[in-house]
């Protein structure tokens, strides 16, 4: 068995966890698989250097944003994914270091169940109408003020129709997935992962009324830029920023494409969410 390895340095200082899991995989003889340009001064005997997409899925060693990384790579987009959680909460990581042997066992065993996480497809205009985004989100699509501190206008339509002008910091979009990052954080609600909507939160409003819309999955969310906002930036799960300006677009919708997310130990999504909350209230 080929298990793709996705290590984030930064969380793994040295790769002792890494080389654990190398360890372990080894010993069940299975074989770690790391793509060249990632990681190459992680240097492992019984480690293959080899493309992911020759490997049955991927372990990812990290926090939630080395998860997001992982599931933007090309080459991964098709392996089923499982999380090793080594940041401070880890909405997105499975695999608790201490129980690093026991999750190996169980995936090479093949006992375990795959979850079918939405992703979003989103695109951007500029105001005379070219295309200069299109990226997928497995967490959430963002239009923010930027660094100045004034507020934004970002004009809200479902399919086609004009629900309202959100004068505040901003407007997530997210899947559920997304539900417990960023929007929850601005006050929107915790959707199970599994639902089939799109999550439409304001940032900061400017109104007595903040308030989030829950849509159904088949809709098309268009965000327009009112306002004359130099700063205002468009992000995709948190990735590289996106100038807008006063008549930029972007229009959101669900992929085609699912991400396959492993399941290793059978609990309740309601289960472990209290303690991932109150663990998110206590990190720095």
């Amino acid at each position: 068995m080929r298990i793709a390895l996705y290590p984030n340095q930064d969380r793994d200082p040295g790769f002792g966890v890494t080389r654990r899991l190398i360890t372990h995989l080894a010993r069940l003889r299975a074989v770690a698989v790391i793509e060249k340009d990632i990681v190459p001064e992680l240097v492992e005997e019984g480690l293959l250097r080899d493309t992911y997409a020759s490997c049955e899925l991927m372990i990812c060693l990290g926090g939630d944003g080395t998860f997001l990384s992982a599931a933007h790579l090309e080459s991964a987009k098709g392996i089923p994914k499982i999380g090793v959680n080594l940041g401070s909460v880890g909405f997105l990581q499975e695999i608790d270091p201490d129980r690093l042997g026991q999750a190996v066992e169980s995936l090479i065993a093949g006992d375990f169940d795959i979850e079918e996480r939405s992703l979003l497809e989103s695109s951007c205009h500029d105001a005379g109408g070219h295309e200069i985004m299109m990226e997928e989100a497995l967490n959430d699509v963002v239009t923010a003020r930027g660094m100045r501190a004034k507020s934004i206008t970002v004009g809200l339509e479902v399919d086609g129709i004009r629900v309202q002008n959100i004068r505040g910091d901003g407007v997530i979009i997210s899947t559920p997935t997304g539900s417990t990052a960023y929007s929850l954080s601005a006050g929107g609600p915790i959707i199970h992962p599994t639902t089939d909507v799109i999550l439409v939160t304001p940032i900061c409003p400017h109104t007595l009324q903040n308030r989030s819309y829950v849509i159904d999955a088949d809709s098309v969310i268009t965000l327009r830029l009112m306002s004359n906002q130099e700063d205002a930036v468009l992000t995709v799960d948190g990735r590289e920023e996106i100038p807008l300006r006063m008549g930029s677009r972007v229009t959101v919708k669900s992929s085609a494409r699912k991400v396959q997310y492993i399941r290793l130990w059978g609990e309740s999504f309601f289960k472990t969410l209290p303690a991932k909350i109150q663990q998110r209230g206590l990190s720095r």
